[in-house]
């Protein structure tokens, strides 16, 4: 697969290394060290062509409060840093999401010690001398050979498992030295991949020859088709472990500079409502609201159809109206309606194929057919309804 994400981009020639050291992980980066070019390529990698999701909240806020990422069981969850630090309640979730049949992909240098522990993993990062070594990453799968192994001079190596729960865990990579460094731990309906290198996921490490074909790899062993792809953007910029009850105001409450600004916006929030409170002008009188008489025009002229029991021309106008609605909404043509169209407008509409070839049927059905009863006209009406209602 051919991928273009060069615009805009740093070049990669005559860089210093201070430059390549400061790793930011961002998908908004376009400097070496951050993730914007895998960003921009992950959605050619996925069907459906799927947008990542870029989330900045902690992990189980966005859990319990996003119904798609806790319901469903086709998501996947990518996080990239350099130290991972959550909270118990992360963690614990963080599980409970892959347990339910979700995806979570973690590129971390160094994974905070209570997901290893749920993990069953243990980890070595050798501290040091990790600058001195290069970013490497190779594959087990012998399937790939050999074009296996994919390295970048300058951006220093990942840490390595030292210890697994064999039972549950595949070894999927290993750095220069052999040592497992990319995995997959099953969990229940779903999976953990824990990827020890996440330099290898750089902008300065992939724009590197065909080094794209290593993100195009690692990505090959999650789901091919998901319903939702999510880009974390918050533990990245996290530098110690996080309470239960964290939030932003203990953020912003940490610096004094911005906690004084706080309070005197409160402040001058309160001297305003003080003087401005009292009212400048006399009580304007309330006015009768309009009618909407456009709405009575279109009850009645429903009623009218359907108590003459022109039911083939009521019927008729749903259906143009319906051929509009997806017209203008997914800008596909209803001039052949035939199983093409089924199978374009299922995909656009995220419904299942079945009912949407149940709408056709019902329509080639009404055209063969000069009387069309009450009943049929009913059920027809009810799956139009439910099409809007369910669409998206």
């Amino acid at each position: 697969m051919a991928i273009s994400v060069r615009d805009g981009m740093v070049d990669n020639k005559n860089i210093d290394e201070q430059e390549l050291a400061r790793q930011s992980f961002s998908y908004k980066d376009k400097r070496p060290g951050g993730c914007y070019a895998m960003f921009k390529a992950m959605s050619q990698l996925f069907y459906y062509d799927i947008k990542p999701q870029v989330v900045t909240k902690p992990f189980t806020r966005t859990y319990t409060k996003d119904a798609t990422l806790s319901s469903t069981d086709y998501n996947l969850y990518i996080l990239v840093a350099d130290n991972l630090y959550t909270s118990p309640e992360d963690a614990a979730n963080m599980i409970k999401f892959a347990a339910a049949g979700n995806q979570l992909f973690l590129a971390v240098n160094r994974p905070d010690s209570i997901l290893l522990d749920l993990l069953h993993l243990t980890v070595d990062d050798e501290g040091f001398f990790q600058s001195m070594t290069n970013a490497d990453q190779r594959y087990v799968n012998k399937h790939l050979a050999p074009d296996t192994a994919f390295s970048r001079k300058g951006i220093r190596g990942g840490s390595y498992i030292t210890g697994m729960d064999s039972s549950a865990t595949t070894i999927l990579g290993t750095d220069a030295f052999n040592r497992p460094n990319f995995v997959k731990i099953t969990v229940s309906e779903g999976a953990v991949f824990v990827l020890l290198q996440p330099s290898t996921l750089t902008n300065y490490f992939l724009m590197h020859g065909r080094n794209m074909v290593s993100l195009e790899r690692q990505l090959s062993y999650t789901n091919h088709y998901m319903d939702h792809v999510y880009w974390d953007e918050f533990y990245k910029y996290q530098y110690s472990r996080q309470s239960s009850d964290f939030s932003e105001w203990q953020v912003l409450m940490r610096y004094p500079a911005m906690r004084w600004a706080l309070w005197l916006g409160v402040g001058l929030l309160l001297l305003y409502i003080l003087f401005e409170s009292k009212r400048r002008q006399r009580i304007v009188p309330e006015r009768p609201p309009l009618e909407n008489n456009s709405l009575e025009f279109v009850d009645a002229l429903g009623q009218l159809y359907y108590q003459q029991h022109d039911n083939r021309n009521l019927i008729q106008k749903i259906i143009l109206q319906w051929q509009e609605f997806i017209r203008t909404r997914y800008y596909l043509s209803t001039n052949n309606m035939d199983h093409a169209f089924a199978d374009a407008l299922s995909r656009k509409a995220v419904m299942p194929v079945e009912q949407v070839k149940g709408i056709l049927q019902d329509i080639r059905q009404m055209q063969d057919t000069q009387t069309i009863s009450d009943e049929f006209l009913q059920q027809f009406y009810k799956k139009i309804q439910a099409f809007y209602i369910n669409t998206k």
